[in-house]
């Protein structure tokens, strides 16, 4: 079965398919999803000839899900203590870093929705040198300290993160979400440890100062570091600003790209036009056509 043991408490399910030798994509979900979430583009993908690579982040889908460590409350860093169990996008990144590697993969493109984003853009300034494009969709580092204090109020009881989480997504589907992505966003959240969800949260943005779900963290980290073409896509100018503003580009390729009315999950309910633009733009890098290897 397709596990990546990343550490003896962690194994991270992944799907690798496609030809080996084809350019490589790797896809992350957002919180409480899974790679499934990328059904609407993987067939796609491998369509265009690409090799897809899909993940679970640790917590999630099905990769391990252990108590997270009590007390923390700043990222432990990549080389934590044995038996330490954090859940910072950071370490999710690394998780990535270490597929990868593992899976003899010397470069990729990346594609992050949500709180992948911020494990995409993370892994992507950590290791540049294995990244050759990012993809960030609907990033949630548009969000400043502000915003974030006036919301922190989620932290208060761990009882309710799962509760507070599905109030959150219902104001980031549109009027004609289908019933059936609210549903299966709501059940999947519904088997998700609460542990694991509050700590999730807060390593991707209640966490002050190490929160990369929040603007300021964001643009300390990523600024001038993102030196790979970049593709942003977002449900309103908002979830772009800090792409287009904040964060200088990497290469003349760089571009912003909105796909209004659709929420927070347009890849899925407007995939069509999603995957045309994402399509396009792979094009301009030179991805596509992809050559048979001789």
């Amino acid at each position: 079965m397709p596990h990546f043991q990343r550490t003896p408490e962690i194994a991270i399910w992944y799907l690798d398919e496609g030809p080996r030798t084809a350019p490589v994509i790797l896809l992350i979900p957002g919180l409480t999803c899974d790679l499934h979430d990328w059904s609407w583009q993987i067939t796609f993908l491998l369509s265009l000839g690409l090799r897809v690579i899909s993940m679970d982040l640790r917590g999630q889908g099905r990769s391990s899900a252990p108590t997270p460590t009590p007390g923390i409350t700043t990222w432990p860093g990549p080389s934590p203590p044995p038996g330490v169990i954090d859940y910072y996008p950071q370490t999710c990144a690394h998780d990535g870093i270490s597929l990868l590697e593992s899976l003899g993969v010397a470069k990729t493109i990346v594609m992050g929705h949500s709180l992948g984003d911020l494990v995409g853009y993370y892994l992507t300034v950590t290791r540049p040198d294995l990244v050759t494009a990012l993809v960030g969709v609907d990033p949630i580092h548009r969000w400043g300290h502000a915003w974030r204090e006036a919301n922190a109020n989620f932290f208060d009881d761990l009882e309710t993160v799962v509760e507070k989480m599905l109030v959150f997504f219902a104001y980031s589907y549109p009027p004609h979400a289908p019933d059936w992505q609210k549903a299966w966003h709501a059940r999947r959240a519904a088997q998700m440890d609460p542990l694991v969800m509050y700590a999730l949260s807060w390593g991707g943005w209640g966490d002050r100062e190490n929160g990369l779900g929040r603007k300021e963290v964001a643009v300390r980290e990523y600024s001038g570091r993102l030196k790979c073409p970049r593709l942003t896509f977002g449900c309103n100018e908002e979830a772009v600003a800090a792409d287009k503003n904040e964060l200088p580009k990497g290469s003349d390729l760089d571009e912003c790209v909105l796909i209004e009315g659709e929420g927070h999950w347009f890849h899925q309910t407007a995939s069509e036009r999603f995957n045309q633009v994402l399509k396009g733009w792979l094009d301009k890098l030179g991805v596509l056509p992809v050559r048979p290897a001789q």
